[in-house]
């Protein structure tokens, strides 16, 4: 493992390099950056930064063969990597259909370098390098921690709930018509074609979806025996239509747990995707009536999930709401132009970005529903004023703008704009992205 201490004239947490960190400056003097050479060297840096657990050799075989070394950055202090930022070139799909997406991960900073302004740093090399080249206009990431991101611009996109159905609320709605569907449940390994084209088919369904090469699949369906926690290994069950095509299935794993000498197995769904309704309901009922299941429990479904729709008992399954994704423009009128709009919008943005400050000023968007769109800068008096981590939150469609008004984050200087902005910008189903990068 590398050596990634502290410099020795400066202790964490201390000093002039700790009151200067938020904004970089004085506090990165010392530290040089540079594009990643390969996977192995992040290794040290996320070992120690999330807690001493280095990554287990099938791991990171599975990330490094997603590592893009060209795209990624480390910083190093005394030439030894300290500070990590990985980049990959993704599609997603956006309002309208799918676009190129800068995505962001692995931002990971040495507990002893930590507050000296490296992750700032590196986010603000990344970014500018997107914007000169002309690359991606918009990136995506996950985060670990909800707090960390707004302050560089990122705006929280995406939601996701999670669902505990008890064995006592498993009844649907309505009755599920089988339509003669069958059911398989194999390794995901012998549902690789299925699971590819299902997901394929519900690619353009929401904005958020990330389009899956072959190694972006063995990451979805990834099954590290540490990583199971008790449970056994993954299984995939799989749905096909009459004439055997696959038309839904479902990841998922169960942990043995028993009551008073009765089987509970707690059931975790890790993802479900189905091309259509029929389908999708089967493949819930069937996770429903797993035999020796207790609750059954998903963790990531999205935010408007019609398996809240099927439930007679919604409430017995306590959703509850978390953050998901976090999206920035990168160049403002690129970004707002790579979607379509709900409703037809003409608006003037006056936006704040410290981060990229290209983006600054006023921008007018103009769009029908469905068609093109134009953003370009204008010296026409503001319409919205916003912050560039509130046009992050409504890049996909699933932010609101009247929400953030009400809030207090985004500011009406027009009366009547920010209804129409709102609705233009709202899509319907929401955003969604449970893969991992």
């Amino acid at each position: 493992m590398a050596d990634v201490g502290a410099p020795k004239d400066v202790r964490p947490g201390t000093g002039t390099a700790a009151r200067t960190g938020a904004g970089g400056g004085r506090a990165t003097a010392g530290y040089t950056f540079r594009a990643a050479a390969e996977w192995a060297e992040f290794g040290a840096v996320l070992d120690l930064a999330y807690g001493g657990h280095p990554h287990s050799p099938a791991h990171s075989a599975v990330v490094g063969a997603l590592f893009e070394p060209k795209r990624s950055l480390v910083a190093c202090y005394g030439g030894r990597p300290c500070a990590t930022l990985a980049g990959y070139a993704l599609e997603m799909t956006l309002p309208g259909g799918p676009a190129p997406v800068a995505g962001i991960g692995y931002v990971a900073v040495a507990p002893p370098h930590r507050r000296r302004g490296l992750m700032r740093e590196l986010l603000r090399k990344a970014l500018t390098a997107l914007h000169e080249e002309r690359a991606e206009p918009v990136a995506v990431l996950h985060s670990t921690e909800p707090g960390i991101y707004g302050r560089f611009g990122f705006g929280l996109a995406s939601q996701a709930v999670e669902v505990s159905v008890p064995p006592e609320a498993r009844a649907f709605a309505g009755e599920v018509a089988a339509s003669g569907l069958t059911l398989d449940v194999v390794s995901p390994d012998e549902a690789h074609a299925a699971v590819a084209d299902v997901y394929r088919a519900c690619l353009s369904q929401r904005p958020g979806l990330l389009r899956r090469d072959a190694a972006w699949q063995r990451r979805a369906v990834e099954d590290e025996p540490a990583g199971r926690h008790g449970a056994g290994r993954l299984l995939c069950m799989v749905v096909s239509g009459p004439g055997g095509d696959a038309r839904a299935y479902a990841l998922y794993r169960l942990r043995p747990a028993w009551e008073r000498s009765r089987p509970r197995y707690a059931l975790s769904v890790r993802e479900v995707f189905a091309c259509d309704p029929a389908a999708y309901a089967f493949v819930w009922r069937s996770l429903l009536d797993t035999d020796l299941a207790g609750a059954v429990t998903a963790a990531c479904c999205p935010v408007d999930d019609p398996l809240l729709a099927l439930l007679d008992d919604p409430r017995s399954a306590a959703p509850t709401v978390r953050d998901q994704l976090y999206v920035r423009a990168v160049d403002l009128d690129r970004a707002l132009t790579a979607r379509t709009y709900s409703a037809p919008v003409d608006v003037v943005l006056e936006v704040r970005d410290v981060m990229c400050p290209w983006n600054e000023g006023r921008w007018r968007l103009c769009a029908e529903p469905g068609g093109g769109a134009v953003c370009v800068r204008t010296g026409a008096a503001a319409d919205l004023a916003l912050g560039a981590r509130d046009v992050g939150a409504v890049l996909l469609g699933g932010g609101s703008l009247a929400q953030l008004a009400l809030a207090g984050r985004v500011a009406e200087l027009r009366p009547g704009a920010l209804r129409a902005a709102s609705a233009a910008f709202r899509h319907d189903p929401a955003p969604y992205c449970p893969t991992a990068f």
